[in-house]
């Protein structure tokens, strides 16, 4: 829902436990270009990066990717580079990327800023399933309500699943509350 939810952390888990699955396939994408935090959080030094790979979509083949892709315990990780604002991914970059992706691997995660980029909402309305991440502080609940209404606008709303991160022992506010 805001920076600082979580959502980094849920989606690097998520698609470590996926690739840990035998013979499993599953590659994670940080298109967060405003924080990049997989290459942060996994000491990752390939020069490589998601920007790189869009622009290079329509050429992608089976030579080139395993230079844009780091393995990390069996899990494919590309990462989104250092913070460029100026950097912009085209939609049509997306769709070429994502074919590829799905003739390589059983299972794609994508980390998303939340921003709601034209990219970010390619790679959403590409997905089976899009996973909100908030917790239970107002401005973050207010924040994923807000998105949630505008996911509902793009029919997405059907494979959106609202995940609250970092509950404590005494919450602020009950289940019920924060479905509300």
């Amino acid at each position: 829902s805001k920076a600082g939810s979580g959502t980094s952390t849920v989606a690097l888990n998520v698609s470590a436990a996926m690739a840990s699955r035998k013979e499993s396939r599953v590659l994670l994408s940080d298109f967060d270009l405003n924080s990049g935090m997989m290459r942060f959080l996994l000491k990752l030094d390939n020069p490589h990066s998601v920007p790189a790979a869009c622009a290079r979509s329509e050429e992608m083949d089976e030579n080139l990717w395993p230079q844009l892709v780091t393995k990390v315990s069996g899990l494919d990780v590309l990462h989104a580079g250092r913070i460029n604002p100026h950097v912009r991914i085209e939609p049509t970059q997306v769709r070429n990327l994502i074919s590829f992706m799905r003739r390589n691997y059983e299972s794609l995660c994508f980390d998303l800023s939340g921003n709601l980029e034209r990219y970010s909402i390619e790679l959403m309305q590409e997905s089976k399933s899009v996973f909100l991440v908030c917790t239970p502080e107002i401005p973050s609940l207010h924040q994923a309500r807000e998105k949630l209404a505008f996911l509902r606008e793009l029919d997405l709303d059907s494979r959106v699943s609202v995940i609250l991160n970092r509950v404590g022992r005494k919450p602020l506010f009950t289940e019920k509350q924060v479905a509300e």
